[in-house]
């Protein structure tokens, strides 16, 4: 997934610029990781390994964390605040 920053400064605060809210980014961007963390329990369960329950408890808990985010996001939106600026 590309970045939805744009990377682009703000020539009169020189502070970077984004074309949704930051604490929508934070969100997006938390998400993100949890959701690649899912995928890559999922592939070290399927290796096989001692640490499976390890693996299998981790992916519980990033599931949980990515379905709380998903809730956020969702409000968010309920409350005309997932847009672009």
């Amino acid at each position: 997934m590309e970045s939805v920053r744009e990377n682009a400064m703000d020539q009169s605060s020189g502070k970077e610029t984004t074309i949704v809210d930051n604490e929508v980014y934070n969100l997006l961007s938390s998400l993100v990781n949890k959701l690649q963390g899912l995928a890559a329990y999922d592939k070290y369960m399927e290796d096989g390994s001692a640490n499976d329950s390890l693996w299998k408890e981790l992916r519980q808990q990033d599931e949980k964390a990515a379905r709380r985010l998903l809730a956020q996001l969702d409000q968010m939106a309920t409350d005309g605040k997932l847009k672009a600026s």
